[in-house]
């Protein structure tokens, strides 16, 4: 196989249920950066304890803006919270409320889900 050979884009989603500073979350992220970088389009779909990475003022917000901003690669991520969630907070800027049927549409639509729970 020649190294010029193009590697078709996925949809690969990634549903994240843990906590912000959780192992498992931080893993999940640079998997979806990798992922945009490659090329993939990628999406996130947050609940639970993650409905806090992309909250103004959490730590990680900023790693979540680079995500979805103008800036990231291959156009940034798409980035869905889970509106039900009562932790849900003021999201920064590219974040976006969603609910069950976001993530439906979203698992339909994907060839790679990967999901994160605690």
């Amino acid at each position: 196989m020649s190294a010029d050979v193009e590697v078709a884009a996925r949809r690969v989603l990634v549903v994240i249920g843990t906590a912000a500073t959780d192992g498992a979350t931080i893993a999940a992220l640079r998997l979806a950066e990798a992922a945009l970088r490659r090329g993939d389009v990628v999406a996130v779909y947050a609940y639970g304890g993650a409905v806090r990475i992309g909250a103004d003022g959490c730590p990680t917000s900023v790693y979540v803006q680079g995500l979805v901003g103008a800036d990231a690669p291959n156009g940034g991520a798409t980035w869905i919270v889970d509106r039900g969630d009562p932790r849900t907070s003021t999201q920064v800027p590219g974040v976006r409320l969603g609910d069950g049927g976001d993530l439906w549409r979203l698992i339909r639509e994907s060839d790679v889900v990967l999901g994160v729970s605690g």
